[in-house]
């Protein structure tokens, strides 16, 4: 038997396994869908001696909580802070505005970091409602706001 065709009948055996399995598998639960949007980049001075870097984030949205968001912010600084043993840090504050209904709010967390990324605080939910909501993220010291749309389930 030459190699070409004892590789066919492998990758067919292969191909006849994975059919097997997949029939006898169960069928798969209601598949839920995520919407994930990156929160652009916030340029901002922090607190600390000549602190200053980026705050950037993530949120997500799923057809099995609609009118729910889920965020999480991150910074990267460079700096020296004031307080012995923390990091450079700012005020973040999240501004929303469901363009659909009006609804709006705000979410606000105290973010630190240094030269790599670190969260701010574990996830957050927010109940903006379905629809698309515009999303702003600025600090309380001189920042470039960033800004950004996304569609919530």
């Amino acid at each position: 038997m030459s190699l070409l065709t004892l590789g066919k009948s492998i990758a067919l055996t292969g191909l006849a396994l994975a059919g097997l399995l997949g029939a006898a598998a169960p069928a798969a639960a209601d598949q839920t869908r995520d919407r994930w949007v990156n929160i652009p980049d916030t340029v901002t001075v922090a607190h600390g001696v000549a602190c200053g870097g980026r705050i950037g984030g993530v949120t997500v949205s799923t057809d099995a909580l609609p009118g729910l968001v889920y965020v999480r912010l991150n910074a990267t600084f460079v700096g020296v802070s004031t307080t012995p043993g923390v990091l450079c840090s700012v005020f973040a504050t999240l501004h929303w505005r469901n363009l659909g209904t009006g609804a709006e709010g705000s979410w606000s967390a105290d973010v630190s970091g240094g030269v790599l990324d670190f969260p701010a605080e574990p996830w957050t939910h927010l109940e903006t409602g379905s629809g698309r909501v515009e999303v702003t993220l600025t600090t309380d010291r001189p920042h470039l706001a960033s800004a950004t749309e996304i569609n919530v389930y």
